[in-house]
């Protein structure tokens, strides 16, 4: 089970957080057209629940290596400025969950004391996605750079052009 989570838990999370989303916007629809009483706390959820989805839906993309990227110029590249290239990306990446977190922490601890409307809850716990999307990522990233390192891939397969070496 652990593993099962180790590898896809931003498959599961992602998932188990959309269905909830909508099932907060079948219910505030519900609300509002058969009860004529819209439900305000179905919304704020839904937002603060989107808030997580994006952060671990960006540690899913740089799991799999889908984050957009303009390639064209690295593909161009002899193999070691390619490798170079490779790893200044690591490096950028790196830093930017660095920046993430600790500015992530920053907003959680100005927000913690501040109440949603109708929630009543934690601002808190919407922006405390920044830090922990961005530590997730981090592990991500440090992990795609283990493996290109132990590798020696200096781009993905499905970024190699054919001819292109």
């Amino acid at each position: 089970m652990t593993r099962v989570l180790r590898e896809h838990f931003e498959e599961i999370t992602g998932g188990a957080l959309l269905i909830v989303m909508c099932l907060l916007g079948a219910i505030q629809v519900v609300s509002r057209y058969a009860l004529t009483s819209p439900l305000a706390w179905t919304e704020e959820l839904a937002v603060i629940l989107f808030a997580w989805l994006v952060f671990i839906g960006a540690s899913l993309a740089l799991k799999k290596n889908e984050h957009f990227a303009i390639d064209v110029v690295v593909k161009l590249l002899p193999a070691t400025p390619r490798k170079y290239a490779m790893a200044v990306r690591h490096f950028a990446v790196v830093l930017f969950c660095l920046l993430l977190i600790v500015f992530g922490l920053k907003l959680v601890v100005m927000n913690w004391r501040v109440q949603t409307p109708m929630l009543e809850i934690s601002r808190g716990w919407a922006y405390l996605s920044l830090p922990l999307g961005g530590l997730l990522m981090l592990v991500r990233a440090v992990e795609m750079s283990v493996r290109a390192w132990k590798t020696g891939e200096a781009l993905p397969q499905h970024l190699i052009g054919e001819g292109i070496e």
